[in-house]
């Protein structure tokens, strides 16, 4: 009896509607957990990207501390190991030209990718690193761009605007510190610029004498005076008492009495930087010019006029047209007024009134060139002519 009963047990099978049971369930899990696992491969592609950007990183701030230009090691050094076709295959690519040590960024290979995101690092001229990134549409995925950039992890445009004033703020801090450092470096004597934290730029005066800082320029005045004397000094005053003025802006020094520092003059005036000496520059050239444009005026100059003597500042070299006092900007403005609008043509000059006798008088059909040579037709002949 047991026996005949497994047999027909065996013998049984599924359902049709057993079956469809079994599909419809199994379908359901699936609806659940594959966009999960899905998800967790794709988690596990953008986790990969990322410990490859922090390699980057580290390799980064590795050159940094061992280069000798921060400035150039900055704006050209990329890592080592930078692969794109690696990150191809985690579903990324680098972002068009970042791809140095100063701002490297990677996106979504596929345009049309919703959950993947857009991040990047950048590294300062100061050797720090900055994350940020663009989240996905997918809220999933937001754990993982909060991990990677944290507060950094969706940005506005203020936030963009600010990071990329800063960048350009520290790569400007880094020139000029760089510029300042070569300065003494080459034991230069005199004034030059550094880096003002105030004012965020390289406006700050600074004064060395033969490579050695010091506080003023009556201190690098000391230190030539206690090295060589007063020969510097002599020399220095006998251009000034004349008036001299360096020629096209070229700094003068008298070595070895100066040690090298470089001196501007104008005037009767003495300057230790070409800016100071532009400036002053400009400002005589602007004054001759302005003199010049209030004469040119004041007698009433016309037509067409450049304000000289030499090219400067508004108005040097400025061309103008004037008329009675007045000055155009433009040629079809001075055309409106009485100085530009061209002469009246001269009046055609009356015919001489006919006599009464000749009213009435008919010449001869006979006068004509071809007759002419006949003293009977000749041109001022009684038959051609009232007398």
């Amino acid at each position: 009896m047991t026996i005949s009963n497994i047999e027909e047990d065996c013998n049984k099978g599924f359902t049709l509607i057993e079956l469809i049971i079994v599909i419809a369930g199994l379908a359901a899990l699936g609806a659940f957990t594959f966009p999960n696992i899905l998800a967790s491969l794709k988690l596990n592609k953008i986790e990969e990207a990322k410990a490859i950007m922090n390699g980057y990183a580290a390799d980064c701030l590795g050159k940094y501390r061992i280069s000798t230009d921060p400035v150039e090691f900055i704006e050209k050094s990329t890592p080592d190991e930078l692969d794109n076709i690696k990150l191809q295959t985690l579903g990324y690519q680098i972002d068009g030209n970042k791809n140095k040590c100063s701002h490297l960024a990677i996106k979504p290979l596929d345009e049309k990718e919703k959950d993947y995101y857009s991040f990047d690092f950048r590294m300062t001229s100061e050797g720090k690193i900055l994350k940020t990134a663009t989240p996905s549409s997918n809220p999933r995925f937001l754990n993982s761009c909060r991990g990677w950039a944290g507060k950094n992890c969706g940005l506005s445009e203020a936030q963009i605007a600010e990071f990329a004033r800063l960048a350009a703020l520290a790569k400007a801090k880094s020139q000029c510190l760089s510029s300042y450092l070569s300065w003494l470096g080459a034991a230069s004597s005199g004034e030059n610029v550094s880096w003002d934290n105030d004012n965020e730029s390289c406006t700050r005066k600074v004064f060395a004498f033969e490579g050695i800082p010091v506080n003023s320029l009556e201190a690098v005045d000391q230190a030539l005076k206690t090295k060589y004397g007063r020969a510097c000094l002599d020399w220095r005053a006998s251009k000034i008492k004349s008036k001299r003025i360096s020629s096209n802006g070229k700094s003068e020094t008298k070595d070895p009495e100066c040690g090298g520092v470089p001196y501007w003059f104008h005037s009767g005036n003495e300057f230790t930087s070409q800016t100071e000496w532009t400036a002053f520059d400009n400002q005589v050239k602007q004054q001759k010019c302005i003199s010049d444009r209030s004469n040119a005026l004041k007698t009433k100059k016309q037509g067409q006029y450049r304000y000289g003597p030499s090219p400067g500042p508004d108005p040097c070299g400025k061309v103008v047209w004037l008329c009675n006092g007045s000055e155009y900007n433009s040629l079809s403005s001075y055309k409106t007024t009485s100085c530009g609008k061209p002469p009246p043509k001269p009046p055609k000059p009356k015919p001489k009134p006919v006599p009464p006798r000749c009213k009435n008088f008919k010449r001869n059909r006979y006068c004509q060139p071809e007759y002419t040579g006949w003293p009977y037709f000749a041109a001022n002949s009684k038959q051609c002519k009232c007398p």
